[in-house]
């Protein structure tokens, strides 16, 4: 059963690796469940979730003693995706080779994720620089958002809504000047931008200046990086849209910065994150999905429209 084939060819998030301390679990990409478990070998195993007997949900069932995924309907067992044994009384029963194979994709294993594809001579996922960085500290969160990923991806990609969504945002200042993008690769590409932020903000009170450089990122397939300098003070969001069917989306995102670094002001940093999140999530609501491609172009869409660039070539490939 090739359920996955409509996918890039790049690594998807499936699972944060803090949920397999206990397998077998499930994940949902694009409403298809998938099963992880693992092997002898304790290579992550995964597979569709639909057992080809009767359709029961095999990461309701349980990993036997020789690494075998048991159904939880009838106990058939699998290993590496092949159907091998039916339960009996007898002892030191055998496996046995059939011809009944699932699919078996691809796993990663990153810092956060189980990440999966169908492929596997692909980029690594994609992690900031500022993860592997000791002078910044890190926030991460997830939210489920009622959208299509990609309106999602766009909307954290949108260079022009800041001012009239959010409330770090300043109306008397809206458009950003000086755009410049930069094409990194044929899956990655980065719009580097000047704004006025309202005063009161972070960039005004701890930066202390009252314009910031902006550098608004995508990574195929779902990836995106906002980095504001203010001065030396520096604020990094990174993000992966995960698509769990055609209108639900969950956003990871985990927020770097290079002040405040102290333990104390994580409530805090978390606090502004999610809020402005809620703001993004308060219009999207009433964005009209079937007109994401609108008559309207401009050069402040420059990072949209490359982004959509790219996720069309390799879409055709």
């Amino acid at each position: 059963m090739k359920i996955f084939s409509f996918l890039l060819p790049f690594w998807y998030p499936l699972l944060e690796i803090k949920d397999l301390h206990f397998l077998p679990k499930k994940g949902i990409l694009f409403s298809d469940p998938y099963v992880i478990s693992n092997n002898k070998e304790n290579n992550y195993i995964i597979h569709t979730d639909i057992c080809p007997h009767q359709g029961a949900s095999l990461s309701e069932g349980w990993i036997t003693d020789d690494k075998c995924l048991s159904c939880p309907y009838h106990g058939f067992q699998f290993y590496n995706g092949t159907f091998c044994k039916i339960p009996q009384s007898e002892k030191d029963q055998k496996l046995f080779q059939s011809r009944i194979k699932m699919d078996v994709y691809p796993s990663y294993k990153g810092k956060d994720f189980l990440f999966v594809s169908n492929k596997e001579d692909i980029p690594l996922p994609f992690y900031p620089e500022e993860e592997y960085n000791s002078s910044f500290r890190g926030v991460q969160g997830s939210i489920i958002i009622d959208k299509n990923y990609l309106i999602v991806c766009e909307n954290l990609l949108d260079m022009l809504h800041i001012s009239y969504v959010h409330s770090f945002g300043s109306r008397n200042t809206p458009l950003p000047s000086s755009i410049d993008f930069k094409k990194i690769n044929d899956y990655h590409g980065q719009s580097t931008f000047v704004y006025s932020p309202n005063p009161d903000t972070i960039s005004g009170k701890i930066g202390k200046v009252s314009q910031v450089r902006v550098q608004n990122e995508f990574i195929l397939p779902t990836n995106t990086i906002t980095r504001v300098h203010a001065g030396e003070t520096i604020k990094t969001v990174f993000t992966r849209s995960i698509p769990l069917s055609e209108n639900k989306t969950l956003l990871y995102w985990k927020l770097y910065r290079n002040f405040w670094i102290h333990p104390f002001f994580d409530h805090f940093i978390r606090y502004l994150m999610e809020k402005t999140i809620q703001e993004d999530i308060s219009i999207l609501n009433n964005v009209y999905s079937s007109f994401r491609n609108g008559t309207i172009k401009t050069k402040y869409d420059t990072t949209i429209l490359e982004f959509r660039k790219a996720y069309q070539s390799f879409l055709k490939k």
